[in-house]
């Protein structure tokens, strides 16, 4: 085999290693979704009556903003199937939509705050989920359906009944300004694991039909998020009259010749007054004999580290920063910053302290600055 033929051979088994390790390592995972979900094929999920309904219809989008941009115009539907965390603001924003000419499908197992729009609920005693026959206002023949819920609507005069069983009303709609809100109690009806036992699909799916323009699905509720963009806030002429002002302001530092970019401080300037400066304080205090002096600095830096990374006071006792030390740092590090400590306060009472010993003791605060400064 020629050494061609063998670095052929060599690249293709790289390259099919390569190909291998990839598909192994980017081989994508099943993904989880929130109950309820419209495009979940788990069985708590929604999404067989959502694709049927997509090929009954053409304008089913899904909703993923506030409630606060809901879609302006009359004759939509939106369908909100167990929405979590419904705010009463939000309930309120949607009572208005409605009021505009809108209908609200609400599917809630225990909903609260509908009672401005006659659908309060009220909890039944003693009940268990079974097998129950179900009236429904569109079918002339009763069905089979079975509730989880052990709640039931209340009878208003502004409401309309569409499911009942024996226990009370499943399922009902209440006219709001030029639009309806109709309650369903039975989240679990919709989902996939549970739309084609009994007659539950039968039951819901006269009630998905209507002459509406837009039928949106809300997905804003299962925490599917779409948030308008920062510039959403602003009316369009302040965002005009901002652009082009920015325009202006570029043209005019461009006219008068600014150059962008960091200003550099010369390293010849930076490095000798650094050196000199050290240098002259450090001359300064080893001639006035201030070596306490410079001690009390190091000390006020170290105290200041101590409230900066732990919030100790200056007021607090060797003792009580001692006890902090070991609750943060290994043993043999707080036993380095209580020798530290130790020194200092020694240095307090001696007299004649003198710069060997500044020298000596600056190295150890050195150490304890210096993993402070790590905090």
């Amino acid at each position: 085999m020629t050494n061609a033929a063998k670095s052929r051979l060599v690249l293709g088994a790289a390259i099919l290693l390569f190909l291998v390790a990839g598909i192994m390592l980017l081989k994508p995972s099943s993904q989880s979704y929130s109950a309820y979900v419209s495009f979940s094929p788990n069985p708590n999920g929604t999404k067989a009556v959502m694709e049927l309904l997509g090929q009954k219809r053409e304008a089913i989008k899904e909703w993923r903003k506030p409630t606060g941009f809901l879609p302006e115009g009359t004759s939509q539907a939106m369908l909100l199937v167990e929405p979590y965390s419904l705010q009463e603001e939000e309930q309120e924003e949607l009572l208005q939509w409605v009021e505009k000419g809108n209908d609200l499908l609400i599917f809630q197992r225990e909903p609260e705050g509908w009672e401005d729009a006659d659908l309060s609920v009220s909890l039944v005693g003693g009940y268990e989920s079974e097998q129950r026959r179900v009236e429904s206002s569109l079918l002339n023949n009763p069905g089979f359906g079975q509730a989880d819920t052990e709640w039931r609507i209340d009878p208003a005069d502004g409401m309309e009944p569409l499911l009942s069983d024996q226990e009370g009303i499943l399922a009902g709609r209440s006219r709001v300004g030029e639009g309806t809100v109709s309650l369903f109690l039975v989240p679990e009806w919709l989902t996939n694991g549970k739309i084609m036992e009994h007659n539950h699909f039968e039951l819901i799916w006269p009630y998905l039909q209507g002459d509406w323009s837009v039928f949106w699905i809300d997905e804003y509720h299962h925490g599917y998020q779409q948030r308008p963009g920062i510039l959403a806030i602003y009316p369009d002429w302040l965002i005009a009259s901002l652009a082009q002002l920015a325009i202006a302001l570029l043209l005019f530092i461009w006219w008068k010749g600014k150059r962008f970019g960091p200003v550099y401080t010369l390293r010849e300037w930076t490095v000798r007054r650094g050196d000199e400066t050290l240098l002259a304080i450090s001359s300064w205090y080893e001639r006035r004999r201030l070596a306490k002096d410079a001690l009390q600095i190091r000390e006020a830096y170290l105290r200041q580290l101590l409230a900066d990374r732990w919030g100790l006071h200056k007021g607090t006792t060797d003792y009580e920063i001692v006890r902090v030390a070991e609750s943060h740092w290994t043993a043999q590090e707080a036993g380095k910053l209580s020798h530290a400590l130790a020194r200092l306060d020694d240095a307090k009472k001696d007299r004649h302290y003198t710069a060997k010993r500044l020298v000596a003791d600056s190295r150890l605060l050195d150490d304890v600055t210096k993993r402070l400064e790590k905090e």
